[in-house]
């Protein structure tokens, strides 16, 4: 769980403070990650986006191994993150609107190529 957190702060930030570190070899490079990713706070790598980061992040890195994560907290936490930030749940997802947009301008090329053949 906790490295689908890296994901997604990954996806929000265009990269994570532990790529591109330079080293000899592999191992010395492994390790320089290591320590990157251990003296990053959770708070220093979610600064700047909304605190459902940093407490998800926080509460994955807490459990125990034998711990059940409260999913459902979890879930409700960026649910209610989802609607404060003015989404809705009306399953409009962006690569469907893209397509359809996309769909929509090639008919109205190949409709323009039609008309200009005509003339």
């Amino acid at each position: 769980m906790e490295s689908i957190g890296y994901v997604v702060m990954y996806f929000l930030r265009g990269m994570l403070p532990w790529q591109g570190l330079k080293a000899n070899n592999k191992r010395d490079k492994y390790e320089r990650i290591k320590e990157k990713k251990l003296t990053t706070s959770i708070e220093v790598l979610c600064k700047g986006y909304p605190v459902e980061f940093t407490k998800y992040l926080s509460q994955c890195r807490n459990l125990r191994f034998d711990e059940r994560p409260q999913y459902s907290a979890m879930k409700a936490m960026f649910k209610d993150l989802f609607g404060r930030n003015g989404y809705k749940y009306d399953y409009q997802y962006d690569w469907v609107i893209l397509a359809e947009k996309k769909e929509k301008m090639e008919k109205r090329e190949e409709k323009v190529r039609e008309d200009v053949k005509e003339i």
